[in-house]
């Protein structure tokens, strides 16, 4: 800054000397100051190297300053956020929907023994064995023959009275419906008869210790009867079917 006021006091010096000494200075039109103006800032300009363009320096040094403050201002300072949060946005795993509850849960549909399924007290019902043949008779007065093509499976189930007094056994008013089904095919209904042995439809008493063999009566296809490999049964009781478990 004191070299430029130098060379401005240089320059006026030069142009007293140039109008005499002694001499009053010639009076100058605007026009003509315009003229010696414009030349001393073109002089100050060329010989100050802080100089960019016309009359305002703007020095290197706070340019780079007035940036960088211009840029801080404009991008806010990042802040990161804790790791806690950032988990937290992440997308949670949804969790699978509830499957509804298996129909086979539903009350009735287990497997039971004979005599829970009857459920007649103080007596015991046992599977025996099964038996096939083209007719069924009971003594002269009542016989039954196989549709042609099918016979009759007979399932033979013994009753016990497992009590010490007579117990009596009504299976009649339980009504009660037996499907068999043969090596996994279709379920077949049991013949409703007037068999006194016949267990779907019984009704007697028993004393203790008594046994009375029984049978349920089923026709079926007598290609399926000659060669079985399993057997299933089920009794439907007051609206309840359950699996028996024959032993």
């Amino acid at each position: 800054m004191r070299n430029i006021i130098k060379l401005g006091t240089v320059l006026v010096a030069a142009a007293m000397l140039f109008s005499g000494c002694g001499n009053p200075m010639v009076p100058l039109t605007e026009d003509e100051e315009a003229i010696v103006v414009n030349y001393s800032a073109g002089i100050l300009a060329k010989h100050n190297s802080f100089q960019q363009e016309g009359m305002t320096a703007v020095y290197p040094e706070e340019e780079s300053e007035e940036s960088e403050e211009t840029d801080e201002m404009e991008e806010p300072e990042k802040t990161e956020e804790p790791e806690e949060e950032q988990e937290d946005k992440k997308e949670k795993p949804q969790k699978p929907e509830e499957q509804p509850e298996d129909a086979s849960s539903e009350e009735g549909s287990g497997q039971l023994t004979l005599t829970e399924a009857l459920a007649v007290p103080e007596i015991e019902f046992s599977y025996h064995d099964y038996s096939t043949t083209d007719n069924y008779s009971q003594g002269d007065y009542f016989s039954l023959n196989a549709s042609p093509g099918k016979v009759y499976l007979l399932l033979n189930v013994n009753m016990t009275n497992t009590g010490s007094k007579a117990a009596e056994c009504d299976i009649l008013t339980k009504q009660p419906t037996f499907i068999l089904s043969l090596n996994g095919e279709a379920g077949i209904s049991n013949e409703m008869t007037m068999l006194t042995n016949d267990l779907s439809v019984y009704k007697g008493t028993l004393d203790p210790g008594q046994t009375e063999a029984t049978v349920l009566l089923f026709e079926v296809a007598k290609e399926t009867a000659e060669n079985i490999t399993s057997i299933q049964l089920s009794a439907q009781i007051n609206g309840s079917t359950n699996e028996i478990i024959l032993k």
